[in-house]
């Protein structure tokens, strides 16, 4: 009864929050949902197993900045389900032995990483250093840190909170297996269950700045110091350094620093956004103009301010403003790891869909996107979401499901786009690519376009959906002659 209790935890994280994140499903996992009393006792019964690893992993180079990535690992949905129900479980247990100023991934939430849980981390930083007004501090976090967690140490450490050894051997069994099956180690990245064994992981950390006498608040790795003097601070952050290198870790040299009371303020305080967002949401007249310096300083700072660009992309998309209209679709390319947040700021302008439009086969046009899965994933979740029609941009789609050296994912939305808007000559060509294609989650998404463009014979269907191959769902969820839903 316990596994089903954490694996539906974990289904409906996935369904209404998860799937909406860093890694979208093509048809927002539609297939499963509609089939899941059977996909669920599947699901059980595979958890029953001791040995239930992921058989097949891909690595998402998800960008940070303009230059560096991480490694996003997406599993297909039983072992992401698997993942998740697993680490649910677990957390139940150690989540107690997690002290009350880590803010991160924690237990009993719908929702595991929160933006109210990142505000609340910071706004608990601001009291602390209200109490005493000597107090100065220290941020730091930990360089690729998810990376270098030893899944040994970590197996130890769960043992040690009391996680019995069935679970925990599962646990380390899937951690094992994604290191076997990935070009990535330590913790997989993009999925919250993660962020809740990193917690356990740096608990050493966590006590010994306790018992250093110095005042901390950590969100994941990013953790905030407090102290009276330079000294202190110095003297916490160097033996932090040393609790962390026991467990293989480091502190990040580039994000650590140790601020005075003034910068700490400067750094923490959110008093002109908080203004901003009061005047402007009550219609005051000045507000819009408040806005409009917050988002001109930051685009023109070098480099940009991506806090304050994206606090002003977010108020001007809710308010329909078009003030960085221009100044969105001219950084597409240039600001690619901040492509989604662009491309749904303009879409939120209907005035400007031909631009969209245009933007949209400009870049796909004008710059080579290989090396940019991110950014041609988004071109064409964009496109698919407003409903955009574009020769040229199915003529790219296809150039993209074609290339089985590219990465699967936008390979995914390419068939969608193709799928969704199919000529009389796509359907040949796409059951074509659907025979020939090796990667599953590409059948998948093929299939589906096959469906959308109706060249799929109702044979194949009914084959595939009493087969052992996971494309069985996705076959009796077309079988239903459903409307597929747009990725969202």
């Amino acid at each position: 009864m316990a596994k089903a209790q954490y694996l539906d935890l974990a289904a409906r994280r996935l369904f209404k929050v998860e799937s909406r994140r860093e890694l979208p499903d093509i048809i927002n996992f539609h297939d499963v949902r509609s089939s899941w009393k059977d996909f669920r006792q599947e699901m059980l019964q595979h958890l029953s197993s001791p040995y239930c690893g992921p058989d097949r992993v891909e690595i998402i180079e998800h960008p940070k900045d303009p230059i560096s990535v991480r490694p996003l690992a997406r599993f297909d949905i039983r072992d992401r389900l698997t993942y998740e129900a697993l680490t649910a479980e677990v957390t139940i247990t150690v989540d107690p032995l997690i002290p009350e100023n880590v803010f991160s991934y924690r237990a009993n939430r719908s929702q595991v990483h929160s933006v109210n849980d990142w505000l609340e981390w910071r706004n608990q930083a601001r009291k602390i250093l209200a109490t005493e007004p000597t107090l100065m501090m220290a941020r730091t976090d930990v360089a690729s840190f998810y990376e270098n967690i030893d899944i040994d140490v970590l197996k130890l450490d769960l043992a040690k909170g009391g996680i019995n050894e069935p679970l925990l051997n599962q646990l380390y069994h899937f951690l094992q297996r994604f290191q076997q099956q990935s070009q990535a180690w330590g913790l997989p990245q993009g999925s919250s269950a993660s962020g809740a064994l990193s917690n356990v992981y740096l608990l050493p950390l966590d006590e010994y700045i306790r018992q250093s006498g110095v005042k901390h608040v950590r969100y994941s790795d990013d953790t905030y110091l407090f102290a009276d003097s330079w000294e202190k601070l110095r003297s916490a952050l160097t033996g932090a350094n040393q609790a962390l290198r026991a467990r293989r870790l480091t502190i990040s040299a580039r994000k650590t620093e140790i601020l005075d009371r003034a910068a700490a303020l400067d750094h923490l305080d959110d008093y002109a956004r908080d203004q901003i967002s009061y005047f402007y949401y009550r219609g005051a007249p000045h507000a819009k103009k408040l806005l409009r310096e917050l988002f001109g300083n930051a685009a023109k700072h070098l480099p940009i301010k991506e806090r304050d660009v994206k606090f002003s992309l977010t108020r001007f998309r809710r308010k329909r403003d078009d003030t960085a209209i221009h100044w969105a679709l001219e950084n597409l390319k240039e600001m690619h790891h901040l492509s989604d947040q662009l491309l749904r700021y303009v879409e939120s302008l209907p005035a400007y869909r031909e631009d969209l439009t245009n933007a949209l086969e400009s870049v796909a046009i004008d710059f080579p996107l290989a090396d940019y899965p991110y950014l041609e994933r988004n071109l064409l979740h964009s496109a698919l979401r407003k409903q955009i029609y574009s020769k040229i941009l199915k003529d790219y789609a296809w150039s993209i499901l074609r290339d089985k050296n590219r990465s699967n994912y936008p390979r995914e939305f390419a068939a969608r786009y193709i799928g969704r808007y199919s000529e009389m000559a796509d359907g040949p060509l796409l059951r074509m690519q659907y025979e020939s294609e090796s990667s599953e989650p590409v059948q998948r998404a093929t299939l589906i376009a096959l469906y959308e463009c109706r060249y799929l014979p109702p044979r194949i269907l009914e084959n595939l959906s009493t087969s052992t191959s996971d494309l069985r769902w996705s076959a009796r969820y077309l079988l239903r002659n459903p409307i597929v839903p747009l990725p969202v």
